[in-house]
């Protein structure tokens, strides 16, 4: 450095105190022992499966978020549902995963946040949230939906897992959407065109559902993605998981309410209910109907609304960054729903102004949510206006969601009136209890709204009209127990005597076992000329263990497109036509099932298997196949090995014979 040269800024570590140097110090290190620790656990395999799991579980609930655990599980669950998927959003990210990363950075934030206090311990301390009697109820739903789902976590091969996902149509649609996120490392409508002029069939649809099964995947068998058996046992376990996860969160939310914290004879019934709902009710549809980003939707929508509820104030930095999450979720999941989560998240809006106490991180991280909230809204549309249909809320196809109107009407009004009688001591709850009625009422208005576009183009309610009513059916049907569980509010938090408290403790098992049959009879095993049972997610239970010990034929296709993947034989342009005697698949399933798997399903080629005549195809698989073949010059069709000889006889031209390939 020369004379002239001017002098040198002061370094920010000679600015610090001798004391804040030790703490920072201690802090990093502290940090780079614990990321180095996960790290090395991820990179060796010991954080996979299920330790793996439980180790990010733990990693998620060690955030100080709140003292209770119930609490803390709703924040965190809305938080992780809701802002995890937005990994995957930008550009495909080579390495060790995102997943990996996103542990590394929590255990070392944690770790050195602990590193950089005076009295370490105590911030330890601090980790470990406080549990009362009624947290227990938390693992009971995880053990009840580990068993109500255990099928999708049983399967054993592709063929089984496969044979599960044939129960539902749509599982082809969100399977190829996850594996396309697994195999390219960021979701669709981030991916570049696949050239030819093609698009990719899923590039207008939302993938913050898909997202998180993929982190799920991820989690447990690492970032390459595996074969195609490990693939397909993979997502039925993550879908399962879900399911569980999204239950949980919602019975944790309903947990952390002050009338139920203190009172678990009265949470355990709600709790049984509310299990019900999800388990095997209107919401069992997540993985038996194969519309898990919807029920997640209308979970998240859930989950704002008792976070909001109980918010110590309007703009605390841990209710808004959860708030923010679930109102993000939902509008990756199913659009529709923020017609209920906005509502929901407007009550931390609602307590008088001097609880609205401003400070600079409640500032910060208010106006950080809020920004990154506008942009994900912003994308949302973004990823909508491709969506090659002019009016897709009118759209005349579909099936038609299994909602019950009468549910639906005691549901909506059932929550509307009681938020309107119930009345509390606090005025804080009373007004979010007030505010609370606005959920109905939107999705009243938007059920009126919906109804009137659809039957004025279509002369008839339609798909996305049933399943919204069906979302809002849900969402009221468990939100109606936070009005009358704040009306229970002045039972005594403890009985007088032992034997006031026997007979509480059996009147609350009684009641949450007559609540579990609110949606049908739920027990099985009592043969078919018996007590049958009848509620939605009971009966496909039944029918998903008949599953896994006779897989449908169909399912070999897995095993079929295995082979082909093995001795790389996969056409550029092929579609699939299961040309069975008994041809009972669907042929436009069956092909865009074998499009799902082997990730070319284009919008395109999404053309040409929808143009199949079902009709024809039952008379004549070879029809099928023609269709196919007059599509493109290119275009190959793939038959099962068996049945080649008897659609070429079928087809009658030699000239195509080299263009029908068996599998």
């Amino acid at each position: 450095m020369t004379a002239s040269s001017p002098a040198l800024p002061v370094v920010g570590w000679e600015r610090l105190s001798a004391d804040s140097r030790r703490r920072l110090v201690t802090s990093l290190v502290y940090a780079a022992v614990a990321g180095g620790v996960v790290l090395a656990g991820r990179l060796s395999g010991l954080l996979e499966g299920g330790v793996g799991l439980g180790v990010a579980v733990l990693l998620v609930l060690a955030v100080p978020t709140s003292r209770e655990l119930s609490r803390r599980v709703l924040i965190a669950g809305c938080a992780v549902l809701g802002w995890v998927p937005l990994l995957w959003l930008g550009p495909p990210v080579p390495g060790v995963g995102r997943v990996t990363i996103a542990l590394v950075v929590l255990a070392g934030a944690l770790a050195a946040w602990v590193g950089w206090s005076d009295r370490p311990w105590v911030r330890v301390q601090q980790l470990v949230p406080r549990m009362r009697l009624v947290d227990a109820l938390i693992p009971i739903t995880v053990v009840v939906g580990l068993l109500q789902l255990a099928p999708w976590l049983r399967a054993k091969t592709a063929a089984q897992s496969l044979g599960l996902l044939f129960s539902a149509w749509d599982h082809s649609a969100h399977y190829a959407m996850v594996s396309m996120i697994r195999h390219h490392g960021a979701t669709v409508d981030a991916l570049p065109e696949p050239g030819g002029g093609f698009r990719w069939q899923f590039e207008s649809y939302p993938q913050g559902f898909h997202a998180l099964l993929v982190s799920i995947m991820e989690l447990q068998h690492g970032a390459r993605p595996g074969d195609l058996q490990a693939e397909l046992l993979a997502y039925s376990q993550a879908a399962a998981l879900m399911v569980v996860l999204t239950a949980v969160i919602v019975v944790a939310g309903l947990c952390a309410l002050a009338p139920l914290r203190t009172r678990p004879a009265v949470a355990l019934p709600v709790a049984a209910y509310v299990t019900t709902i999800f388990y095997v009710g209107p919401a069992a549809t997540a993985i038996q109907g194969a519309i898990g980003n919807f029920t997640l939707a209308c979970a998240l929508c859930i989950a704002a609304a008792l976070v909001a509820l109980p918010a110590p104030r309007a703009l605390d930095p841990w209710s808004v960054l959860a708030i923010g999450g679930a109102v993000v979720g939902v509008a990756f999941t199913w659009v529709l729903m923020l017609a209920l989560a906005v509502p929901a998240a407007a009550l931390v809006l609602l307590p008088p102004r001097r609880r609205w106490r401003w400070s600079r991180s409640a500032a910060i991280v208010t106006a950080v949510v809020a920004v990154v909230t506008a942009l994900c809204a912003w994308r949302v549309l973004v990823i909508l206006g491709r969506v090659r249909e002019s009016d897709p809320l009118t759209i005349p196809s579909g099936g038609v969601p299994p909602v019950n109107l009468g549910l639906y009407v005691v549901g909506a009004l059932g929550l509307l009136a009681a938020c309107l009688l119930v009345r509390h001591r606090t005025r804080t709850v009373q007004q979010r209890l007030r505010g609370l009625a606005l959920v109905p009422v939107c999705g009243i208005a938007v059920t009126i709204g919906l109804a009137v576009a659809q039957i004025d183009a279509n002369y008839r309610l339609s798909y996305y009209g049933y399943k919204f009513m069906l979302g809002v059916e849900i969402v009221t049907l468990v939100l109606l127990v936070v009005p009358i569980a704040y009306a229970l509010a002045r039972l005594p938090v403890r009985p007088r005597s032992a034997g006031t408290a026997l007979r509480t403790g059996a009147a609350s098992l009684v009641l949450a076992v007559s609540l579990t049959q609110v949606f049908g009879f739920t027990l099985l095993g009592f043969g078919p000329r018996g007590l049958v049972a009848s509620a939605p997610g009971a009966t496909a239970y039944a029918a998903q263990q008949t599953t896994l010990v006779v897989t449908p034929s169909v399912a070999d296709l897995a095993d079929r497109v295995a082979e082909l993947q093995r001795t790389g034989r996969v056409p550029a342009n092929g579609f699939y036509v299961d040309a069975r005697t008994d041809r009972s698949p669907d042929p436009i399933l069956m092909a865009q099932w074998y499009l799902a798997l082997t990730g070319t399903w284009t919008a395109e080629a999404n053309d040409v298997a929808s143009a199949i005549d079902e009709k024809a195809y039952r008379r004549q698989p070879a029809s099928a196949v023609l269709t196919i073949l007059a599509s493109s010059s290119d275009a190959v069709a793939l038959v099962p090995r068996e049945y080649r000889a008897a659609i070429l006889a079928d087809l009658d031209m030699p000239i195509l014979e080299d263009r029908v390939i068996g599998v």
